[in-house]
């Protein structure tokens, strides 16, 4: 469990609200976010969730929209070959770290022209595997500690 301080969009801190009784209830703490390289999305608290989904739709030029029968905010690309081109990257800045995602990471291709943030909103706050590409994570259940380096994972 690591303990999410704040999240930036474009090196712009949003000074997250953390509400949260039933974060506080579920894992002890709301500002509490379980790594899971086993979880493939990433959740966060609604108000958490509400907050970073209000600041990307904010920066992303294209009209977001949620797809019916879907809650991943999503929005049209325009097709000029590069998809995460004019997206933003994002920091989540944890107690001791900071971990910097680019759009690659942050978004995923639904459709040959659209891309839906790979974040929802969940009852338990999880830092899922799809924003983990291309890093080195160790964890340390010993000492309770978790180390993070950049990596470049494509090349064998």
């Amino acid at each position: 469990v690591l303990n999410l301080i704040d999240i930036s969009i474009r090196n712009n801190r949003l000074n997250i609200q953390f509400g949260g009784a039933q974060m506080t209830a579920l894992l002890g703490d709301a500002r509490s976010i379980i790594i899971d390289s086993g979880t493939t999305l990433t959740y966060l608290a609604k108000d958490v969730y509400n907050q970073v989904a209000n600041a990307v739709a904010n920066v992303i030029n294209h009209e977001c929209f949620y797809p019916a029968k879907q809650d991943y905010l999503c929005h049209h690309v325009e097709n000029n070959g590069d998809p995460y081109e004019g997206l933003p990257e994002m920091t989540f800045h944890f107690a001791n770290a900071d971990w910097k995602l680019p759009p690659s990471n942050i978004f995923r291709m639904v459709e040959s022209v659209i891309t839906c943030l790979a974040i929802k909103d969940g009852e338990v706050p999880i830092f899922g595997n799809v924003l983990q590409p291309n890093m080195h994570v160790k964890y340390d259940l010993g000492k309770r500690l978790l180390s993070l380096a950049p990596a470049e994972c494509t090349q064998g």
